[in-house]
């Protein structure tokens, strides 16, 4: 797991669903997270990491580990087929 990637994440979520510690494999819905909340943290994520997650991708991401493994993937998806590249 990208530890950058997992502290702006973790970060965000934490802000975002009010609690002062998340743990990476619990579901985020155990947290508060619901369909309206998690569409505006995917907006936001794909903003500050500058990828675009399908909704299936979206739909894969159950706890905090699974949102970094995707935002990362996403990443290198991006990197490597030159978008952002000079």
């Amino acid at each position: 797991m990208d530890r950058e990637v997992l502290d702006v994440v973790d970060e965000l979520f934490r802000r975002r669903l009010q609690v002062p510690e998340l743990d990476p494999d619990t579901p985020l819905a155990d947290y508060g997270l619901d369909s309206v909340r998690s569409i505006d943290l995917i907006v936001e994520m794909e903003s500050l990491f500058e990828v675009q997650m399908s909704d299936s991708q979206a739909a894969s991401m159950r706890t905090l580990r699974d949102v970094v493994n995707q935002v990362t993937a996403s990443m290198t998806v991006r990197v490597g087929s030159g978008i952002g590249q000079p």
